[in-house]
């Protein structure tokens, strides 16, 4: 499920930055704050599965961190076409490269152009070279291939184009106090469990901002406990 409402967490923030009268948000720092936590929270969906990928941890395991990383990074995910097999697309992040061969899609390999050229031109391993690799052939290029030879079709990627859109508290002025309105706001499209690790950046970022270490440590314990009770997940 995604997206998280933005007054929920405003009003959240704004009650624990209140708590003993140690500050109040304008609506301009809040979204401010806001847009920086959740990209902040999405980049790092991007960074932690580059990182568990680069381990080549199962991907075939009930729970698996990978698994939940796609799950999370769902609306920006897709899986797009190798153009002549060669040519990634342009600005956005890329990630494993596939690649039908035989029948089967798998998940292709990177190495160096010396490799494929050894295994190719040796007898004893080109009659068993049944693998299929690529190597990176310039900026958005890459070459595939086989113990046939290169492969100019079936290639794909996956990618992650785009980004959240910016979330905005909208308000009117009533009684010199901003009042939400919901018709001029935008919600967080992020994860809807993701609306903790929200908070808790935004009153870190609140706590720097006004130089107030007692708010900021309060949301450093918050999330101390936040990663604690993940990991017993």
């Amino acid at each position: 499920m995604f997206g998280v409402n933005i007054d929920t967490v405003y009003q959240t923030v704004q009650a624990l930055a209140n708590k003993e009268q140690r500050g109040y948000l304008t609506p301009q720092e809040f979204n401010l704050f806001a847009n920086q936590a959740q990209m902040d929270i999405f980049e790092q969906y991007i960074y932690d599965l580059g990182a568990h990928t680069a381990k080549g941890e199962d991907m075939h395991v009930l729970g698996d961190a990978i698994a939940l990383l796609h799950n999370k990074l769902e609306p920006w995910y897709e899986i797009v076409n190798v153009a002549n097999g060669t040519t990634l697309p342009p600005t956005v992040r890329n990630g494993r490269i596939f690649v039908n061969y035989l029948g089967v899609r798998r998940t292709i390999r990177k190495t160096s152009q010396d490799d494929i050229r050894n295994l190719r031109g040796s007898r004893w391993h080109g009659e068993g070279f049944n693998e299929v690799m690529y190597f990176e052939d310039g900026h958005n290029r890459i070459q595939v291939w086989s113990g046939a030879g290169q492969l100019t079709s079936g290639v794909t990627v996956e990618r992650i184009a785009g980004k959240p859109n910016l979330v905005f508290w909208g308000y009117v002025i009533v009684n010199e106090k901003a009042m939400y309105n919901p018709s001029t706001s935008a919600h967080f499209e992020i994860h809807s469990n993701e609306q903790t690790d929200l908070v808790i950046k935004i009153l870190k970022l609140a706590g720097i901002s006004i130089e107030d270490g007692e708010l900021y440590g309060m949301a450093e314990n918050e999330d101390k406990e936040n990663t604690q009770q993940e990991n017993k997940h």
